[in-house]
């Protein structure tokens, strides 16, 4: 292949990548890919909504969900009197959780293993990961946030009695090291009483809690009921620019299949709340970069419909802790970053109760990671929770390499490093073919350029004449591409591993904090076009890497269309750079040490080819090529390059043909 058509192969290369990166991130990306839930439909005119707004943050616009609110009555006052608050912690060594009696709420949860460390510093350590808290100031998670009694008038309308729950203080009447017990009787002014039993249990060595509900109808009527579960009311974020925070609800659709749902908390932001009103929900959840909280129920039918709200963060819109001043690009933005959060409630379908009759409903609380292995113990579809991309069977595999790669070195930069050798010495064949082919396509030049002067005015001889001439030295002018090509799979198949892999987070190497990030070694006092204020040495080194190698394989153009060329080629690392500045370091490093490994495999191919001799192949070599491969013109079976071949001819003949009639008519008139 010569160097014009590898120029022009290497930039379409690029702009194929880019494309498809850029469709990847709209139709896979973790805001956009799967179908969105429909917008919450608002109610009909005349009929309350099912569970109450979340109470906006202090200083933060209030949410726009007031319309959708059905009319809360206040609590009939009980004669007891009411407890006091207490908080009690529930510890498996995987999971700390804190639950408090206001609303038998879950206060707090982190995650106790060494590798689920917070993704920031205090005091140059990395603290416990708090996964789950009250993000919004007063909002906390899995509590019942409100009930809703249905009573049917004697003209046959429904009216519906809402009872705010959430703040309601419950009593705790059991409590063991893995098991809490709740109760409280939640009442109107129309005499329904309904008696509330929540039972938390925390299973050794699990990732989940175990919640069993209980209702039972403490009045002396029978009533309908439905309530609304607020399930995670805000998670950790990852980084506060991250977009993989956001909603998950998933759907049962037989045989194992499971369609996924997803809502991004800036359309919940822009257009309110969503609800996902499908039949078969099987879970909902809310995840961020490489963790998810999740709420399976046991029963599918108890589920009506999963809404998404927003979740305005009290910390980034005040500047506090993690988000102090400073770690926004523009102070102006704390407002809308902090409403970049998101909680799931899950409204229950309605359930008639008689006077003294009990109903349990029971689901598990699961705070995972996103691992493979993991995800797959639940079972459910969890699985589909890790976004690998457009390939997630590649990459899978290209995780599973490294990681057995990590087994015996255990450092994933050396393992990055042995998988791209790795990779390179199963190319080398092809390396091999693709480099004799551009030689010998160098040393073609003179004869190449010999025949484009003898047919400069019949293209189609000229190409038949370039393909004989192609075939009798046995020179392919795409030889050199396959090498890239076959790269491309390899490398988004990684590019797709450091995106998800959870594996890789906190993992460093040499300077490199976290493969999973860029290398930020310091940040500037400002911010710079397209980079930002960050400092990242590797995309930096992966441009000088790249241009040496480009200094290292040119030659002297012989023409001016060469030199333009080869200076529009001196532009792609800086290009390169660019674009890879801001994406995993990991995946820098393999681009970087391929580049490296290709330059000195070039150097040395050449070393050994050095006095090669441009020979035509043997007769019975060319026969062979000549039945597997007939040149234009001659009869056998057409390939696609033959078949691509005789369109340009026949266009060329067209246009010919179409100048010769426009002579003719123009000397008619």
């Amino acid at each position: 292949m010569d160097k014009k058509t590898f120029a022009q192969f290497l930039i379409a290369s690029t702009l194929i990548l880019l494309v498809w990166w850029a469709a990847s991130y709209v139709l896979y990306g973790p805001h956009a890919r799967g179908r969105q839930a429909p917008p919450a439909a608002p109610p009909a005119a005349g009929q309350e909504g099912r569970a109450p707004a979340l109470a906006p943050a202090p200083g933060a616009p209030p949410e726009s969900l007031d319309e959708t609110a059905p009319t809360a009555l206040p609590p009939a006052p009980t004669p007891e009197p009411e407890p006091e608050p207490v908080e009690a912690v529930l510890d498996n060594g995987v999971l700390s959780t804190t639950w408090t009696n206001r609303g038998a709420a879950l206060r707090r949860l982190q995650l106790l293993d060494e590798r689920y460390r917070a993704p920031y510093k205090e005091a140059g350590k990395r603290p416990v990961l708090t996964l789950l808290r009250d993000f919004q100031e007063g909002l906390l998670g899995d509590t019942i946030e409100a009930v809703t009694f249905f009573d049917q008038e004697p003209d046959g309308t429904v009216r519906e009695l809402g009872v705010a729950a959430a703040d309601a203080v419950y009593r705790l009447e059991e409590r063991e090291p893995d098991r809490l017990v709740f109760r409280r009787t939640l009442a109107d002014r129309h005499g329904h009483a309904l008696e509330v039993g929540k039972t938390v249990r925390l299973e050794a060595n699990s990732h989940h809690c175990d919640v069993t509900l209980e209702f039972r109808n403490a009045s002396e009527e029978p009533f309908e009921f439905s309530c609304a579960l607020r399930g995670p009311a805000g998670i950790e974020r990852e980084s506060l620019q991250s977009t993989y925070l956001g909603v998950r609800v998933a759907k049962f659709e037989g045989d194992d299949d499971y369609d996924i749902d997803k809502i991004h908390p800036r359309n919940l932001a822009k257009k309110g709340p969503q609800t996902d009103s499908s039949t078969n929900i099987a879970w909902a959840a809310l995840v961020n970069h490489y963790f998810a909280a999740v709420m399976l129920p046991e029963d599918r039918s108890w589920v009506d419909t999963v809404v998404a709200r927003v979740v305005t963060d009290t910390d980034v819109l005040n500047a506090r802790g993690r988000w102090r001043p400073g770690t926004v690009r523009r102070e102006s933005d704390r407002q809308t970053l902090a409403r970049q959060n998101a909680a799931v409630v899950i409204n229950t379908e309605r359930r008639r109760l008689e006077a003294g009759e009990s109903v349990t409903w029971r689901y598990r609380l699961a705070a995972v990671p996103k691992e493979d292995e993991v995800l797959a113990s639940y079972g459910a579809g969890l699985e589909g929770l890790v976004e690998y991309g457009m390939w997630p069977a590649l990459s899978r595999l290209t995780v599973a390499v490294l990681n057995g790669v990590y087994a015996v070195i255990p450092n994933y930069g050396i393992a990055i490093l042995l998988v791209t050798a790795i990779v390179r010495v199963i190319l080398h064949p092809l390396t091999l073919k693709g480099q004799l082919g551009m030689i010998k396509m160098q040393k073609l030049q003179p004869q190449l350029a010999e025949l484009q002067r003898k047919h400069a005015d019949d293209k189609q001889r000229l190409s038949q004449e370039q393909w004989k001439l192609w075939q009798r030295y046995g020179v392919s002018p795409l030889s050199g591409c396959w090498p890239m090509l076959l790269q491309m799979p390899i490398l988004i198949a990684l590019f797709g591993a450091l995106r998800a892999a959870i594996e890789l987070r906190h993992a460093g190497f040499l300077w490199i904090g976290d493969l999973s990030r860029p290398d930020t070694i310091f940040r500037l006092p400002i911010y710079l076009p397209f980079l930002g204020n960050e400092v990242n040495p590797l995309p930096i080194l992966m441009s000088v890497v790249m241009f040496v190698n480009q200094r290292f394989m040119s030659q002297t153009p012989a023409t001016a269309q060469a030199r333009q060329q080869q200076a529009m080629m001196k532009f792609f690392p800086i290009f390169l750079a660019a674009l890879f500045y801001h994406m995993p370091s990991g995946l820098c490093l393999y681009f970087t040490a391929s580049t490296a490994i290709g330059a000195l495999e070039r150097w040395i191919i050449e070393k050994r080819t050095a006095g090669i001799e441009l020979k035509p192949v043997g007769e019975g070599d060319r026969k062979r090529r000549a039945k597997r491969r007939p040149s234009p013109g001659e009869p056998g079976k057409k390939g696609w390059l033959d078949k691509l071949q005789k369109l340009q001819d026949r266009f060329q003949q067209d246009r010919r043909t179409a100048r010769r009639r426009g002579k003719k008519d123009g000397g008619k008139k």
